[in-house]
């Protein structure tokens, strides 16, 4: 389990939308929520969803910031995720979090960018410009405002009779799609994806035997904390997971396959758990859809099993009785 921190001054749709995305799962969870207004409207809905949810006034946020690393390492947080939130952020938290801090913005950055840049200013300012296109931008944070490394960012178009306020509502719809794909991205980045389970292992942890093959795993190289190299202002995204999670993984069907064999048809079953082998190698290869076509065809053969040991025992039970066999 992944912790991640909210940091956030307003209403916190964002954060809402980050706890209902990651916490009923069980590989990343909102733990706490921070804000610099005693009476932020975030700080009631954070707490009704189960959040701990503190408040420091700013002058701690800028003279002690030692206070707020002191909470989030007391919950072993590993990611911050800025969802409207307007207050001074230390360098003291920007360096201890390098590369680990993500911001939400309202627009296609570099454009629209920096400071008095945020919320309803703007959605004005595209539409006096009269641009075409806005968005929405999550990008990592460091020490110059709006500047950092873009993780993720998604078109809107800009209608002729779009407002600041109709504007608004369609780029919130694009946030709620990018900011959590953007945390996923930035917790993958972290720690290397697992190693899959060797055809031995598998095969002792669905029969319930120990596994007497002693393991010999490759020496893996030590993970290597997150690195950010500059980019130019107009580079559009930043590439920081190449790899699509271990959430994605189609099923293997590995336990179905050895009951087929062992109770049904063995050498259909056989070949079902060759399929279900290789949907993890497979995956972990990058070969996403060889993993796909695995995982069916291992189906396939699981209902093939079924349906000739089915037709197998239909037609012994008689022909024992008729003394035929």
């Amino acid at each position: 389990m992944t912790n991640i921190a909210v940091f956030a001054s307003g209403n916190g749709s964002n954060a809402v939308n980050l706890v209902k995305a990651f916490n009923a799962g069980n590989r990343i969870r909102v733990a706490l929520c921070l804000t610099d207004r005693e009476n932020a409207p975030v700080m009631e809905k954070m707490r009704e969803l189960g959040i701990d949810t503190l408040y420091f006034p700013r002058s701690v946020w800028k003279e002690d910031p030692k206070a707020i690393l002191d909470e989030l390492h007391a919950r072993d947080v590993k990611v911050i995720a800025l969802a409207g939130f307007l207050c001074f952020l230390s360098e003291d938290i920007v360096n201890a979090y390098e590369g680990r801090i993500l911001n939400i913005h309202p627009s296609l950055l570099p454009a629209y960018g920096g400071r008095g840049m945020h919320g309803a200013n703007v959605h004005k300012a595209v539409i006096e410009a009269g641009d075409t296109k806005s968005g929405a931008t999550v990008h990592v944070v460091t020490n110059e405002i709006d500047a950092g490394p873009i993780v993720v960012q998604k078109e809107v178009d800009v209608l002729p009779d779009d407002t600041p306020e109709s504007l608004e509502a369609k780029v919130h719809e694009v946030e709620y799609s990018i900011f959590p794909e953007a945390v996923m991205k930035t917790v993958a980045s972290l720690t290397p994806p697992a190693m899959p389970k060797s055809v031995d292992d598998a095969w002792a942890e669905v029969l319930g035997v120990p596994n007497n093959v002693p393991p010999q795993p490759a020496a893996q190289p030590a993970p290597q904390p997150a690195t950010y190299s500059a980019q130019p202002a107009a580079q559009p995204t930043m590439n920081i997971a190449q790899h699509i999670t271990q959430d994605a993984m189609p099923p293997t069907y590995l336990v179905w396959s050895v009951v087929m064999t062992i109770l049904c048809c063995t050498v259909p079953g056989i070949v079902a758990i060759i399929y279900s082998a290789s949907v993890s190698s497979k995956f972990y290869q990058g070969d996403m859809e060889g993993a796909r076509r695995a995982s069916r065809n291992a189906e396939i053969w699981i209902i093939i099993s079924f349906v000739l040991g089915v037709i197998t025992n239909t037609l012994y039970i008689p022909l024992s009785i008729a003394g035929l066999f």
